[in-house]
């Protein structure tokens, strides 16, 4: 008798196998991507060539690879730029999608925690953009408003959903976010431009203070008697 093949069975994989595999290396495209960004944000884009993109994407420099993929470093820029924009979008909506939790100290200890990540993960795009910003103005508006503007514009949304819940006036609330975000965004680029946190504040000393400051802030405590 034949034998008989066991059918397959699928099955779902553990986040860490989802992480490793994603860690492998990816596509050609996506490598091609995280290079062009990381030596934009160390040789800046003119002191970057499509060799040394292909090179440290892998592939064999001048060897006509990146064309396969983008037709210009504008190119390969842009599109980098919209790749960190949709994940950083993606990743703001997920974290919102968990609120409300009900405890103002814990989102807002959920919400610092995953800015620092955040914004670390975008160092390179940070760095480029500051660095090569004036010669792609359209460029650089674009990561501000749908990258820094959202970020300050969600912060809004939920000092004023805090304010309605408790009937407590919120605090000029663009003024507010404007303070909230800005510290967290000075905190981590402290921290990668001189290797050291300010004073040597470690990260969850900072998470702890800032959100005893935005409880404070947003619960009308501070300043009293």
């Amino acid at each position: 008798m034949p034998k008989r093949t066991p059918p397959k069975t699928e099955r779902t994989p553990s986040p860490d196998a989802v992480t490793a595999a994603g860690e492998s290396g990816g596509s050609t495209r996506e490598r091609l991507l995280n290079s062009a960004l990381k030596l934009f944000a160390d040789k800046g884009f003119a002191g970057t060539t499509v060799g040394d993109i292909e090179g440290d994407a892998g592939l064999a420099p001048r060897g006509g690879g990146f064309y396969r993929h983008f037709q210009s470093k504008e190119e390969v820029l842009a599109a980098a730029v919209d790749t960190h924009i949709r994940e950083i979008s993606q990743g703001q909506a997920a974290v919102l999608g968990l609120l409300p939790l009900g405890d103002l100290r814990s989102e807002l200890t959920l919400v610092c925690r995953w800015l620092l990540g955040a914004i670390e993960q975008q160092r390179d795009l940070f760095r480029v953009v500051e660095r090569d910003g004036d010669r792609f103005p359209e460029l650089r508006d674009h990561f501000r408003v749908n990258l820094i503007d959202a970020a300050h514009l969600a912060a809004v949304q939920f000092t004023s959903r805090w304010a309605a819940e408790t009937s407590h006036p919120a605090r000029d609330p663009e003024a507010s976010a404007a303070v909230m975000i800005g510290a967290v965004f000075n905190y981590a680029r402290t921290q990668w431009t001189y290797s050291q946190p300010p004073l040597g504040v470690d990260r969850d000393r900072f998470v702890t203070t800032w959100v005893d400051y935005c409880y404070d802030l947003m619960s009308g405590t501070s300043g009293q008697a």
